[in-house]
This record gives C-alpha cells, sequence and structure tokens, in this order.
C-alpha cells in the first residue's frame, strides 16, 4: 500500500517538474533580446 503512494507521488512530482522546466524555457521566448541572440546565433553558422 505505502509503495503504491510513494509511486503515485514520484509520477506526480516528475509531472510537476517537466512542466516548470517547459514554462521556464517558453517564458525566454517572450524576451525579446534572447530572440535576436538566438536569431544571431544561429544565422552565424550559415
Amino acid at each position: 500500500m505505502m509503495q503504491k503512494w510513494r509511486s503515485h507521488w514520484r509520477t506526480l512530482l516528475i509531472g510537476v517538474l517537466c512542466t516548470l522546466i517547459l514554462l521556464s524555457v517558453l517564458s525566454l521566448y517572450l524576451q525579446p533580446l534572447f530572440l535576436m541572440t538566438l536569431a544571431n546565433q544561429m544565422w552565424s553558422c550559415f
């Protein structure tokens, strides 16, 4: 019984952590300076 709850909490924690990481990465795209830096770095490859 205890292992069932532990597995449930672990799955929930992993889901919350993945969501937070995804939101933090997506929030970078709202910053114009970051977008310009990313575009310049991508363009310099060519």
